[in-house]
């Protein structure tokens, strides 16, 4: 099992992770205790930022007459490299294809993206924003920065180290003790 960094003081979150992470790679007993509990206070505090930065981000589109749903595709079609073909869309927002299609078509619909063929393959269509897209999600940004900074007020530095602790996880980044409080400001 791995040695504490912090080990000149108490463990800590990130501690915790490590204990976890290597409990599940080598078979060995999981951790207990204070590491389970700082663990999963750590999986907590995540949580409820996600959440919360959710539920922000959900209002604001709704406050457009967006569903949550096609906000979450417009910002796929927009942020893609390069033209999203439909199959695409339903793998980045993990929805079934046929589901996608409809979501595509409703967009078009709306005047949010254009469908056209793809070149490769005249089956499947390629989603491009329209400028009104862009200028909705411009709109919806500007309400969610407002929103969020006042609740990353209200957030303590712990609870954001332990947040960022677990979302370091959750993309299979295991950082030590001091790096994740070197990355938020006191």
């Amino acid at each position: 099992m791995r040695k504490p960094k912090s080990a000149d003081g108490p463990p800590t979150l990130v501690d915790a992770i490590h204990e976890w992470v290597e409990g599940r790679r080598v078979g060995a007993e999981l951790p207990k205790g204070d590491a389970l509990e700082r663990y999963f206070h750590g999986v907590a505090e995540a949580r409820y930022v996600i959440r919360k930065v959710f539920r922000i981000v959900d209002e604001q589109a709704k406050s457009v007459e967006l569903e949550p749903l096609e906000h979450q595709a417009l910002i796929q079609v927009v942020g893609a490299p390069k033209a999203l073909r439909v199959i695409d869309l339903a793998d980045r927002l993990d929805i079934a294809p046929a589901f996608a299609s409809r979501l595509a078509k409703l967009l078009e619909d709306r005047g949010l993206v254009e469908r056209s063929p793809a070149d490769d393959d005249r089956r499947s269509k390629h989603l491009t924003a329209t400028d009104r897209a862009r200028e909705l999600l411009t709109q919806i940004d500007e309400a969610v920065h407002l929103h969020v900074g006042y609740f990353q007020h209200q957030l303590s530095h712990q609870e954001r180290v332990a947040a960022l602790a677990i979302f370091a996880f959750y993309i299979g980044s295991a950082p030590e003790a001091g790096e994740l409080e070197a990355l938020i400001p006191s």
